[in-house]
């Protein structure tokens, strides 16, 4: 079994110590073989770091490297071409100012001169050395060269809370990308890649001819895996993965779906077809590596400036019909300081394309949240800021939840969500108030709670009859649930039953459950849970 290298995001190491590496070098021949600059953006831990590791040794003409590869075989020119390869993120830091961030830059450029064999540089200004070091390095290889600019926004996210500092670092990035575009003549190929698309970086507005491919049906694959990847190249670490867990291959696959995978990231706005589903590599490769079944996609960090604006937007951007949104403004870039909260949710990677309507001029997207890990994930860095209670005492909320849901004991439900909502912060709670028949706040949290204890939850899912609240899916027993602000328990258990939401799930062999909720805007408490089973 060949080894999952956890750590390793360079090509030429994973290859030359064996590593699995997931041969997507078919996407790299149609894609980079024409034009010249083009830009990326995919969430962070997806895979970014490696295809510039990989798409480096490819334009250096490292051969040896691609044998057995797609790509070997191909009519792919393996001339030996000067690349200049920065990896933004060894610039940055969380408490960088814009001097240690010019130093870092400084320091990666003279790196890539002595690779390449290049002295003289002007060391004072980071832009010059940029421009200096593109042509001479055409000079000496009698090639343009190459240049792989990777996580080009990162020393901005790591300012994003600090508008003085991040404004400082914006500056010094965008003068060092101004340099791309008068050294045309001099250049065979750009790859930009980020999370982000910020103005005002001298890329989206000053590269006229940038090729941005993050939403292209042809790049859809170009990271992450697709389920047909995951059984070829790790087909030995899936079956003993399976073999651990006592399932058979397809039944661990239906798994690791639910769980990972769920990605679109190409789309085709005149056939409305998104392209892609693919699981999010870092958190396969730790799956196959440690042969379970873990959540490790935010061990980088928790997402503290999307949390900070969420909570600031009182969770309305949460609300379903928010995530409703045109097309034109996931691909727009916006200003660190103006991007929205939609825009933040989907380039980090926390919600995902999942629907495409709408006409030819007026695209409309839906989003959602990828797989049941990100969700519960999200759901975990959520819930302490929501309910300002420490991380103890919300682990003590969420087992005593789940235990009461799973042992099917909802005479503890009132008290359990009740113990939720008085630790909610008073300016959420008030924005409930402006709206008291606006029961999407609750559904909100309500939501957010279960999804934090690891249930399959579902919000407003439509049935012939209407949509339900809340759905809450575990093995053996299903929940539907339905609020009311202000109104008895009674109501909505009534219109569960007299709609017959629950018969959705009837096939599924499982116990159904009609819950009915009431809320009191005056109290800001649940006052009554009523719940019957459905025969």
């Amino acid at each position: 079994m060949q080894e999952i290298l956890l750590t390793e995001k360079e090509f030429k190491s994973i290859r030359t110590k064996g590593g699995v590496y997931v041969d997507k070098t078919k996407h790299i021949y149609d894609i980079f073989r024409r034009d010249l600059y083009f830009f990326i953006a995919r969430p962070r831990r997806f895979g970014k770091s490696l295809l510039c590791s990989t798409l480096r040794e490819l334009f250096a003409g490292n051969r040896d490297l691609f044998k057995g590869l797609w790509i070997d075989n191909s009519d792919w020119q393996w001339e030996k071409l000067p690349v200049i390869h920065l990896d933004m993120s060894a610039a940055a830091g969380k408490t960088a100012t814009a001097a240690d961030v010019r130093k870092g830059i400084v320091d990666l450029l003279l790196k890539n001169a002595k690779n390449l064999g290049i002295a003289d540089l002007e060391k004072d200004f980071p832009f010059l050395m940029l421009k200096q070091l593109i042509e001479k390095a055409h000079e000496l290889y009698g090639h343009k060269t190459v240049v792989i600019i990777d996580e080009y926004d990162k020393p901005v996210l790591d300012a994003i809370d600090d508008k003085t500092r991040r404004d400082a670092i914006h500056k010094e990035i965008s003068d060092l990308y101004s340099q791309l575009k008068p050294a045309e003549e001099h250049l065979r190929c750009v790859l930009i890649t980020g999370v982000f698309k910020f103005t005002q970086t001298s890329i989206f507005s000053g590269l006229n001819n940038l090729n941005d491919i993050t939403f292209d049906p042809a790049a859809a694959a170009l990271i992450g895996y697709t389920e047909d990847e995951i059984r070829l190249f790790f087909a030995e670490h899936l079956a003993a993965l399976a073999a651990q867990s006592a399932c058979s291959v397809d039944e661990m696959m239906h798994s690791l779906q639910k769980q990972y995978n769920g990605y679109s990231f190409g789309v085709n706005i005149t056939t409305k077809q998104l392209f892609g589903r693919v699981y999010n590599s870092f958190a396969l490769n730790y799956v196959f590596a440690k042969q379970q079944q873990l959540d490790r996609w935010f061990a980088s960090g928790t997402p503290t400036a999307l949390v900070k604006k969420l909570i600031e937007e009182q969770l309305q951007t949460l609300d379903q019909k928010e995530l409703y949104v045109p097309f034109n403004l996931l691909e727009q870039s916006s200003s660190p300081d103006k991007i929205s909260s939609i825009l933040l949710l989907y380039y980090a990677g926390y919600v995902t394309m999942k629907a495409c309507t709408g006409t030819q001029f007026n695209t409309m997207i839906t989003l959602d949240f990828p797989n049941e890990s990100v969700k519960k994930a999200f759901a975990e860095a959520l819930l302490p800021e929501i309910t300002q209670l420490q991380d103890i005492m919300i682990s003590r909320l969420v087992m005593a939840l789940q235990h009461a849901l799973a042992e099917q004991q909802l005479d503890q439900l009132q008290q359990l969500l009740n113990d939720a909502l008085a630790n909610v912060s008073y300016t959420l709670l008030a924005k409930a108030d402006e709206k008291p028949a606006n029961e999407n706040f609750y559904h909100i949290i309500f939501t957010i709670l279960f999804s934090a204890c690891g249930m399959r939850v579902t919000n407003e899912e439509h049935t012939n009859r209407g949509r339900m609240d809340i759905v809450i899916d575990l093995d053996d027993v299903i929940y539907v649930i339905e609020l009311k602000i202000n109104q008895s328990a009674r109501v909505a258990l009534d219109q569960i039953k007299d709609r017959q939401y629950p018969a959705k799930f009837r096939h599924l062999g499982k116990k159904l459950y009609a819950v009915g909720v009431s809320i009191s805007t005056a109290l800001r408490l649940v006052q009554e849970v009523a719940w019957e089973a459905i025969p």
